[in-house]
């Protein structure tokens, strides 16, 4: 009974937290950048919770300043091609540390400023430096919330990898997420794109042993997401609402991730439909719910395609540099 009480309480102390930003930004006469700084909080109170302050606050600089960056290069598909891998190659070296898995929103965040930036309400776009600068305020939010409600929670345990499994594992998810990016923004795939490179992040990990049996559980995880986003969307056609079920949605995730017990199909299939509902569609959210299932066939055929390409290397890696937990078991990274 009192477990239960405890976690109704996190999950609405969590809730609270998530719409203090975009609360602050609408109250301040900037409604249509608050739905931009949800993710930013959110890419710095998860790590905040399940790892560290130290890879927190690293989360927090790279959604500031990338956010800067991605805003800058918006229309230019090279440029944000580059951004992105960037972005994601430092995300992925966070593998020798066993952090790259608590760094996996930022690039996901960025994804969406890049595809879909925000822009002020008379529809002019918002300018880098205010961008960068509020993202950051927002994530350094997420890391106060997060290390205060996560003080005396347990901390799972992290997995470093070598340094040759990580950088080709940097190196691969860096050149898919910069083709994905360049592809999206070049074609103006707007909110597709970006789930397009979400998938890709989700997707692609460092191992071998059950990667494909994985992958396909992050895709049908994403695909069930997806649908269940559309069958909330007919249920509860009201904006507010359906901000409020996503942010319950996003709660329950980190609840279902930081205990390690479910596996990865049943996180992405929760995560999707927050991440969904938190963005929104400036469009029809049909047809933008038809392109996002779309995007993720894309992005999970291209993880695979990439693992399956790898697969002799990973092998050969493996025999040199085996992991210091079992492949079979151990969590991506």
């Amino acid at each position: 009974m009192r477990k239960s009480v405890g976690t109704g309480l996190f999950m609405v102390v969590t809730t609270v937290v998530m719409f203090i930003p975009p609360i602050v930004a609408h109250t301040a006469g900037y409604p249509a950048v608050a739905g931009a700084l949800v993710m930013p909080t959110v890419a710095a109170f998860l790590p905040a919770l399940l790892a560290d302050v130290r890879t927190s606050l690293f989360a927090a600089v790279m959604v500031g300043v990338g956010s800067a960056v991605a805003i800058a290069v918006t229309g230019h598909a090279l440029l944000a091609g580059l951004t992105m891998a960037t972005v994601a190659l430092i995300t992925g070296l966070g593998c020798h540390w066993g952090r790259s898995k608590h760094l996996m929103l930022v690039p996901i965040t960025l994804g969406f400023v890049v595809c879909v930036p925000p822009s002020l309400g008379d529809g002019q776009p918002i300018n880098a430096l205010a961008l960068g600068a509020t993202s950051l305020v927002a994530a350094l939010w997420g890391t106060l919330a997060g290390t205060l409600l996560g003080r005396k929670s347990p901390k799972p345990p992290h997995q470093p990898e070598v340094w040759a499994r990580t950088w080709t594992y940097a190196i691969v998810l860096a050149l898919l997420t910069g083709v994905a990016a360049g592809f999206s923004v070049g074609v103006s795939w707007s909110h597709a794109g970006a789930w397009f490179i979400m998938t890709v992040v989700l997707v692609f990990q460092p191992y071998l042993q059950d990667a494909f049996q994985r992958t396909w559980q992050r895709g049908a995880g994403t695909v069930i997401g997806v649908l269940l986003a559309f069958l909330i969307h007919l249920v509860v056609p009201w904006s507010t609402v359906e901000l409020i079920v996503g942010e319950v949605l996003l709660v329950v995730a980190i609840l279902v991730i930081s205990t390690g017990k479910y596996s990865y199909w049943f996180f992405t299939s929760l995560i999707t439909p927050a991440i969904v509902l938190l963005v929104g569609t400036s469009g029809n959210f049909v047809a933008t719910d038809g392109a996002r299932l779309v995007a993720t066939f894309a992005g999970v055929g291209l993880a695979f395609l990439a693992e399956l390409l790898l697969t002799p290397l990973y092998r050969a890696g493996a025999k040199k540099h085996p992991s210091s937990g079992s492949e079979s078991t151990a969590p991506a990274h």
